[in-house]
């Protein structure tokens, strides 16, 4: 998470959606509120509850700046978690080393807890109608051109994000038909909201969105 409130923003880090690109970008424009820093992956409902009361004691109401996030494809984050996890430090019972992707997938379906990945790309930005915790920009992590010009003009110069943390790790093979099929009706959330960054690479989700087919 970047907090940067005299700049107009708030960018919550999304798991395995180039986090450590932007922090490496953006980091310099940190402002951590007083106390413990809030969790590098804080989600939206959590970032309200704990974190926008603690940077509007600052002097930022919340209305003064714009909380966004970045969002890529769910087969292509999964398809990061599958590699992350082939590194040699990971430990035997996480790691993907001796799995194909497609058994990776086969696993998430049917076991989340044997993957060790908590939460969904969806879930981690759904908002909350009743208590007003709010989204106000998302843009599509393959629409770099959008979201760089955005953050340029909201710090007054040119932000030029550098590739951090690729994974060095093989590539994944095309999934069976059947399969792809499955794990794309899983990832339904995730694709509406992918269909409303489409047309633009932004979009501005109305107060309290939940991503429809959320549990």
């Amino acid at each position: 998470m970047i907090i940067a409130p005299t700049h107009g923003f708030v960018l919550l880090a999304v798991p395995k959606v180039a986090s450590t690109s932007l922090d490496a970008a953006l980091g310099h424009l940190h402002e951590p509120p007083p106390g413990r820093p809030p969790h590098k992956h804080q989600n939206l409902l959590g970032f309200h509850r704990h974190t926008a009361p603690r940077i509007e004691a600052a002097g930022h109401p919340r209305s003064s700046y714009e909380v966004v996030a970045l969002f890529r494809d769910p087969v292509a984050w999964l398809e990061s978690w599958w590699r992350y996890r082939q590194r040699p430090l990971v430990r035997e019972e996480r790691s993907t080393g001796d799995l194909a992707f497609a058994e990776f997938v086969r696993l998430f379906l049917d076991d989340k807890d044997a993957t060790g990945i908590k939460g969904r790309p969806a879930r981690f930005i759904a908002g909350e109608a009743a208590s007003g915790a709010r989204l106000d920009r998302l843009f599509a992590v393959d629409r770099p051109e959008v979201w760089t010009a955005w953050f340029s003009e909201r710090v007054g110069a040119p932000v030029e994000v550098p590739r951090r943390n690729a994974s060095t790790a093989r590539r994944a093979e095309p999934l069976p038909d059947d399969l792809a099929v499955e794990l794309r009706a899983w990832f339904a959330p995730e694709y509406a909201v992918l269909a409303e960054l489409e047309p633009t690479g932004e979009w501005q989700p109305p107060v309290g969105y939940r991503p429809p087919g959320l549990s």
